[in-house]
């Protein structure tokens, strides 16, 4: 969800590493820096096919049609995991079950107080910063949150300091790239104070105490899955990456369509200020797919991008007919979805990654090390329209505990019975 749109140099975007929220408004001014592709779509490659060079073997195709079907059968029957940072091999994609959930920690003993802050000003950002307030309060702490005044790195920046200022034990962060806000976690380190960071990954940076990501690669290869299952292993897919966003994992999608044989795959490369631009990114998406014939479907880097500007543009377009494949569920693609507008959206729970991060938090409190970004569990599934919940948080939170009980140990480990009511009771 997040804005890894920040220049780093070396740093490529064949998805390295996994994060899905690239949400809301971006910094434009630090990414208009960073880019030099202008303001358009920028690069893309030659599209590809993947078939062997003695010609495709109708057999294998077959055999990774009935692969990819089989494994969007176990995510919709109940939900798959594998390790929640970087690109995850197929083999490591299981079926989640509620052991996987680490073992929480017990509060530590004593009343916390916990400061949070957060830069995007819309859609999951604020949702989550207002539920680790309303869970904090039910576990004692004092919470006071720090809006950024702007989504920009310099807001950002004082945002954290001034959450500094306030002397909490712990600075809980939402989607703020460590190499953003370096100084401010050197003085927390500095001060005693730990940071935990949410869905965000060490692709940003270093300095964080502890970062909870949010299995990117297992989403990114569900999609990519759907595509091969539903052209029969024909697919003609166009992945959209941007620079910076390696950890959006695009490059898991590309890995799983380039082992089936009869699929084509090309990536598309945007200019990451274009994706909160509407003019634009309709633009953007309607000049690629001019460029291509024939694409059946398109693989954004995350939804919980605005999307309806990509939707418009794919409609003005030579190929009207592709299909946009999306994760990360939000309201908008969960109305998008029930209107009929995507074939599908790929969902974990976000309010599980709150969970994980206040358990870090507890841990690091009582002298325990923070767990593992690979450590995590986050089970995956997908939506199709007739299984669409409402179009809000507490709907989308609720339909995902009814396949998959994720909350049950942290109520029992922090003796809150009512958690699961707690969580439900936040909206935005």
């Amino acid at each position: 969800m997040a804005r890894r749109l920040v220049c780093r140099a070396g740093r490529g975007t064949d998805g390295s590493a996994g994060l899905k929220l690239l949400i809301g408004a971006v910094a434009l001014t630090a990414l208009a820096a960073c880019s030099s592709a202008g303001t358009g779509s920028g690069s893309t490659s030659a599209p590809a096919s993947n078939s062997p060079a003695g010609g495709s073997s109708s057999a294998a195709t077959s055999a990774y049609v009935q692969q990819s079907q089989q494994l969007l059968d176990k995510a919709h029957a109940a939900a798959v995991t594998g390790p929640s940072f970087g690109t995850v091999p197929l083999s490591d994609v299981v079926p989640w079950k509620s052991s996987d959930i680490p073992t929480p920690a017990a509060p530590p003993g004593k009343p916390l107080k916990v400061a949070v802050a957060y830069g995007i000003p819309s859609g999951y950002v604020p949702y989550a910063a207002h539920l680790i307030k309303a869970i904090g309060t039910k576990l004692g702490w004092t919470v006071s949150v720090f809006p950024a005044s702007a989504t920009s790195q310099a807001a950002e920046l004082a945002a954290m300091q001034q959450a500094l200022l306030s002397k909490p034990n712990v600075i809980i962060a939402v989607v703020i790239p460590a190499v953003w806000v370096g100084p401010a976690l050197t003085a927390a380190k500095g001060a005693g104070i730990f940071t935990v960071d949410i869905h965000q990954d060490t692709t940003d940076g270093t300095g964080y105490s502890a970062v909870v990501p949010s299995a990117e690669g297992v989403q990114k290869a569900m999609l990519a899955a759907w595509a091969v299952a539903q052209t029969n292993g024909k697919s003609s897919t166009m992945l959209v990456d941007a620079p910076g966003f390696s950890d959006v994992n695009i490059g898991a999608a590309r890995s799983y369509l380039q082992a089936c044989g009869g699929c084509t795959t090309m990536t598309q490369q945007f200019n990451p200020t274009s994706f909160t631009d509407p003019t634009q990114i309709q633009s953007n998406a309607r000049s690629a797919l001019s460029a291509h014939a024939s694409v059946n479907y398109v693989i954004w880097p995350t939804g919980g991008l605005p999307l309806t500007p990509a939707l418009d543009g794919i409609a003005a377009s030579p190929d009207s007919g592709a299909q946009l494949l999306v994760d990360d569920a939000s309201p908008e693609n969960v109305q998008l979805l029930r209107e009929g507008k995507l074939p599908m959206v790929a969902e974990g729970p976000g309010a599980l990654l709150v969970l994980e991060a206040i358990d870090d938090a507890n841990r690091l409190e009582a002298g325990q090390p923070a767990l593992a970004e690979t450590s995590l569990r986050i089970p995956i599934s997908y939506w199709t329209k007739s299984e669409a919940p409402a179009p809000n948080f507490p709907a989308i939170t609720k339909a995902q505990l009814q396949t998959n009980d994720w909350v049950s140990p942290f109520a029992t480990a922090w003796h809150v019975p009512a958690l699961e009511n707690v969580i439900l009771g936040v909206t935005s």
